[in-house]
């Protein structure tokens, strides 16, 4: 249903309230009292224009008897005032005094037939201006004033003379005319009646005031006249008339009873109050409209399918909105379908089915065609008035239907379809009512998108039913077969397969054989089929297509016959690395596209099927494979994520007991595991790492347990997903014996069974840690047997063993089973007491009394195989708290002990803070140490190496630590201490930084330019593994020459890892870097070293120095170092030289370079400095 093609069609935002505004005014005009004063009539007057054009101000001038026009009325602000008379030229035209119109004044004429009565001007406000419909409409009101102004005097004037009042009578602008009261006869009519109901004045004259009314109408319009006849005046009369051109029109009746020649009859105004009631009725259809959206929007809700919606949309159109007849249409395969209608009683839609492609209804396709691109309300108003109407309107009118109206559900060429709307009487549609009506499309088209995306969620969603279905049928043939008959069912086909596609290989075509084959709900036999030439002959290359037509039929043909097929839609299924593996096609008796929901839905299908011929391929791997894991020595099994044997190799069932048929499917941890929540917590664990490793305690089939050595993996198939556990088991019952065995013999006493140090030491560890959190303190018993060495040597041994067993169990007996008692060794024992009380003093008192008891049981006599012994003990005993150190107790303990011994033995004796003062003294140096570096508290001094003439070589650097309270303090003091506490790398890498630099600054002066710098080496700084690169980065930094550095070691250094020193030293002997060995023949002297490091220079100590001339010893030992470099190339120098004689003797065995008190001490830098010039100025 539609519009013709040269329809005007009303766009339904037109404004309707502007001409009801004029008929509501021209309603109380007549109305008015025509009996008010003139200036009354006029104040009115000037108030309606002011109303009609939101004037700011109005002035009425009316015409005077001398043509002149004069100012009789003024209201809000216009320049104007009462009497202002102004000279114009008379007839139609303006006063020429009159402003021109420019936007802000408006001037219409009071017209009547016989001329201009007056004009009425209206003026804007300071910022307003008028338009054309303002002026349109100021023009009506100014001829309505008129006839007003004409009423106003008529009366009087019909009282004076019958000629003026007919004057007056045929030129009032409103439909006038008398009628008989009895018998309805028109007796006069005016021109305005004649004009406006198209009936000349001898037609009406033969008429009757019956012949104006609609038939429907007649009742009403009877009922009316009956009651009204004896009524003096009767007004606001609204029905409705039709004109001489078959149209209808609305009019407000005014009469009034008068005597016509005679006759008693009413004297009739009719005003036509079409535009008002049309606004009326667009106001009461918005109302509707709004009433029918809120019914609809609740029904979007509530409704399930998208037939119950839109089946229950077009009852609520009909119902609420009013109309006669709603449908709604779907666009599908390029026509419109119908889906629902409701009110069409007549048959209309019956009538007009097939219309979309029929030739006659073209115009009606046309119409829908646009209202769907456009995405607008489209509304044929009165197919009854037009001239020559389309087929498809003549058939609405035949049935009824005088208006339609079409909405687009959708946006705009992208619409679902239309809902069409019909009345049984012209229909006009408002701007509010329009605006309306396309949210109720809107939202209908929201919802049915949503109901259709909800019913394809529901499809997939079954579609995976389908598929969990599929899976469920287990593998193989019937996984296959359930899969085809699944997928087939839920896309609608009537035929499908799955197939295995088979390269050709030596020029032969490729092949493809079904797993499983479906036609018309039944299976087929497997069969085989080439692709060239079937649907599937791209599936090499290309993942899916759609074949229709004939290759599909004679496809089908051959391979299913009498399954009607025109459609192959079909996917190739590839594995995990993308392999094509197979193919599963779909085939449809019609024409089918492969939609976003059905290839979703093939995708699942084709994903899981593919999935299953490679978990098939796997097996066939693994079966292959599970004859090599048969032979393997350790347990081999794989168990699924649900705790199922799966695999079994024959070294599991020589482990456990089990057969491969008894343990498969079980649940493993039923089968082997003892301990539950170690079993869970390692399946937690390789499920979230991906790997476990660890021991279990588990059973054999006998019962009897096994400790094995478990290695777990977590299998995942090619998309990641986990699909089993391997697990790899070892045997290690016997080793776990061993171990225990030496874990014995490590952490216990193999004579009293006691714990030893090393447990000792684990659980003293333990006792300080929980002492910190619960703040319970403790205490450490050190005890010593008095005399054993004399029982042992005066008795034997084995009396000793024998009494350190029962002293064992005596100290067992005098403490807590908290307690912890060991043997440290020989006739050593130790008691820690745990959880005492937290404060000092109680701890005291409660150590002191396990002592004494202690004491007190090992003075009782001890029966060693039939000798009576009597024994004593020394005590020292240690209160802790939970900060202390488990060395610094020992060491607390152990002293306390030997005061008991100093004591007399038999004796206790507590640690008293008066022994450690050389322990604190040590540990207050410590922290000095490890400040002194930051304070810039270190210094070097330089003692000078010269030759045999006296030249100076170079100097040795020689760490000094100058203290502010302590002074200087001895190397031998602090350097052992700094090596103890690691500080020496840090002063190890100062004084290469430093000596580097004074490199550095001699090389600029000629007379120190070759002298060599010699900075010692600690053990613990040499083994860093960064020694090399610290001392490359000092020497790069300072940009000193590395032939001048020469590196001291000592012989400690070569004690071990031979292959890391000389790695070392070559790498610094590359950049030149020279190295001596200090003190020579004092430590761990070897030939072999010698050989293989790469050294410059021996140094002779001083301790051979110094009494070389009295020692024959030590000077032998000189003549042999000095003969030993001689003979391995190396240079050497002797420290400590202090007279000239030691200097003569080493010249003479060949050591000619000297460092000692005879040439210089060692000296600070200024000190260095001066000695330095005035070796220079000396030569």
């Amino acid at each position: 249903m539609g519009l013709l093609p040269d329809d005007p069609l009303r766009h339904a935002g037109q404004d309707a309230t502007a001409p009801a505004r004029l008929v509501r005014l021209q309603q109380e005009m007549l109305a008015l009292d025509l009996g008010l004063p003139l200036a009354d009539v006029l104040a009115r007057m000037t108030g309606w224009a002011r109303t009609l054009t939101d004037a700011a101000g109005c002035a009425l001038y009316l015409r005077e008897d001398g043509g002149g026009f004069v100012c009789r009325a003024v209201g809000g602000a216009i320049a104007a005032a009462v009497g202002d008379a102004l000279a114009g030229p008379g007839g139609d035209q303006a006063p020429a005094a009159m402003p021109q119109t420019d936007g802000a004044l408006l001037r219409a004429p009071l017209r009547t037939a016989t001329g201009v009565l007056g004009w009425v001007c209206v003026a804007a406000g300071p910022h307003g201006a008028f338009g054309a419909q303002a002026l349109a409409e100021l023009q009506v009101l100014g001829e309505s004033f008129a006839a007003t102004l004409v009423r106003h005097g008529s009366t009087a004037q019909w009282r004076a003379a019958g000629e003026q009042y007919r004057l007056l009578f045929d030129h009032n602008p409103f439909p006038m005319w008398v009628s008989d009261l009895r018998s309805r006869q028109i007796l006069a009519v005016n021109q305005a009646a004649v004009l406006h109901y198209g009936y000349s004045e001898q037609e009406f004259l033969a008429m009757d005031v019956r012949d104006l009314w609609l038939p429907e109408d007649r009742p009403e319009w009877e009922k009316t006249l009956r009651s009204t006849e004896e009524v003096q005046k009767v007004t606001g009369i609204k029905r409705r008339h039709r004109r001489k051109d078959g149209s209808v029109i609305d009019t407000e009746i005014s009469a009034d009873l008068v005597d016509f020649n005679g006759r008693r009859a009413r004297l009739v105004l009719a005003s036509d109050v079409s535009l008002r009631v049309r606004a009326e009725r667009e106001l009461a259809r918005a109302s509707r409209a709004q009433r029918m959206l809120s019914a609809c929007n609740e029904v979007q809700i509530r409704a399930g399918t998208e037939q119950a919606l839109i089946e229950e949309v077009c009852r609520i159109t009909v119902e609420i909105g009013g109309y006669g007849m709603a449908w709604a249409g779907w666009l599908r395969g390029g026509s419109l379908q119908l889906a629902a209608q409701v009110g069409d009683d007549s048959g209309l839609l019956t009538a007009l089915e097939g219309a979309w492609s029929d030739p006659a209804h073209a115009a009606l396709r046309h119409t829908l065609e646009q209202a769907l691109a456009s995405g607008q309300l489209a509304v044929a108003e009165n197919l009854a008035g037009q001239p020559a109407p389309e087929p498809w309107a003549r058939l609405a009118l035949a049935h009824g239907f005088q208006g339609a109206a079409f909405l687009p559900l959708g946006r705009a060429g992208g619409a679902l379809g239309l809902l069409g709307l019909c009345t049984r009487e012209p229909l006009v549609i408002g701007a509010e009512e329009a605006k309306l009506l396309q949210d109720l499309a809107n939202d209908l088209a929201f919802g049915i998108e949503g109901l259709r995306a909800q019913a394809r969620q529901q499809a997939l969603q079954s579609a995976v039913a389908r598929v969990a279905a599929a899976v469920s049928a287990g593998t193989g043939t019937a996984f296959f077969e359930q899969l085809v008959r699944s997928s087939t069912e839920t896309l609608g086909a009537y035929g499908g397969f799955v197939a295995r596609l088979h390269a050709g290989g030596d020029g032969e075509p490729a092949q493809a054989r079904t797993l499983a084959a479906v036609a018309l709900g039944q299976s087929v036999a497997d069969f085989d089929f080439a692709l060239d030439g079937s649907p599937l002959a791209p599936a090499p290359e290309e993942t899916h297509g759609t074949v229709q037509g004939t290759a599909v039929e004679q496809f089908a043909a051959r391979v299913l016959p009498g399954l009607p097929s025109h459609t192959c839609i079909w996917r190739r299924l590839d594995s995990a690395s993308g392999r094509p593996l197979g193919a599963m096609a779909l085939l449809f008796d019609s024409s089918r596209e492969l939609d976003a929901m059905m290839a979703s839905t093939l995708h699942i299908f084709a994903t899981r099927a593919a999935a299953e011929i490679e978990r098939q391929e796997a097996d066939a791997q693994i079966r292959d494979q599970a004859s090599l894991l048969d032979k393997a020595q350790d347990a081999i099994i794989v168990r699924s994520l649900e705790d199922r044997v799966l695999f079994w190799n024959r070294s599991a069932e020589r482990l456990y007991g089990w057969t491969p048929q008894e343990a498969m499917g079980r649940s493993i941890s039923h089968l082997l595991h003892d301990d539950a929540q170690a079993y869970q917590q390692a399946i937690r664990h390789v499920l979230a790492l991906g790997e476990w490793s660890g021991e279990f305690t588990q059973h054999r089939k006998d019962g009897s347990s096994l400790t094995v050595e478990a290695h777990w993996t977590l299998v995942r198939d090619a998309q990641g997903t986990p699909r089993s556990i391997l697990a790899i088991n070892t045997d290690i019952t016997q080793r776990k014996v061993t171990e225990l065995q030496i874990q014995k013999l490590a952490f216990f006493d193999p004579l009293t069974g006691l714990p030893n140090r090393i447990r000792l030491v684990d659980r003293l560890q333990h006792a300080l840690a929980t002492g910190a959190r619960n703040g319970r303190g403790g205490a450490l018993l050190f005890i010593d047997l008095d005399n054993f060495k004399t029982l042992n040597d005066t008795l034997g041994h084995d009396k000793g063993d024998l009494l350190l067993q029962q002293v064992a169990t005596r100290l067992k007996a005098c403490v807590r089973e908290s307690d912890t008692v060991a043997r440290l060794g020989g006739d050593e024992f130790v008691v820690m007491l745990e959880q005492l009380s937290g404060s000092a003093n109680e701890t005291a008192l409660q150590s002191r009394t396990v002592a004494e008891n202690v004491l007190g049981a090992l003075n009782q006599p001890f029966d060693l195989m039939g000798y009576e012994h009597r024994g004593t003990c020394s005590i020292g005993i240690a209160p802790f708290v939970q900060t202390e150190e488990v060395g610094e107790l020992l060491k607390r303990a152990d002293l306390a002990m030997y005061q008991a011994k100093t004591a007399g033995r038999n004796t206790l004796r507590f640690f008293d803070p008066d022994m450690q003062q050389a322990v604190t003294a040590r540990a207050a140096l410590e922290s000095d140490l490890r400040q002194a570096l930051a304070q810039d508290e270190f210094l070097l001094h330089w003692q000078p190496q010269v030759d045999s003439q006296g030249e100076m070589l170079g100097v040795e650097a020689l760490l000094r630590w100058k203290h502010p309270q302590r002074g200087m303090v001895s190397p031998a003091v602090f350097i052992p201490l700094a090596e103890e506490t690691g500080t020496i790398l840090p002063l190890g890498r100062w004084v290469l930084e430093t000596a580097c630099a004074q490199i550095a600054a001699w090389a600029a002066r000629p007379e120190t330019a070759g002298l060599t710098v010699a900075v010692n080496v600690s053990v613990l700084q040499f083994r860093h593994p960064d020694f090399v690169d610290q001392v490359l980065a000092e020497l790069d930094k300072a940009g000193a020459n590395p032939r001048r550095l020469k590196l001291e070691l000592t012989e400690s250094l070569l004690v071990s890892d031979m292959e890391e020193t000389v790695t070392k030293m070559a790498a610094l002997k590359r950049r030149g870097v020279c190295f001596s060995l200090d003190d020579f023949g004092t430590g761990y002297s070897s030939l072999y070293y010698l050989k293989r490091l790469p050294l410059d220079q021996l140094k002779i100590d001083q301790s051979f120095v110094r009494d070389l001339l009295s020692d024959p010893n030590d000077a032998a030992i000189v003549r042999t170092i000095v003969a030993l470099a001689q003979s391995l190339g190396l240079h050497v120098i002797a420290e400590g030289v202090e007279n000239e004689s030691q200097q003569q003797f080493l010249a003479e065995h060949g050591c000619h370079a000297y460092q000692g008190y005879l040439f210089s001490r060692p000296l600070a830098a200024e000190q260095l400095q001066a000695f330095l010039e005035a070796r220079t100025h000396a030569a």
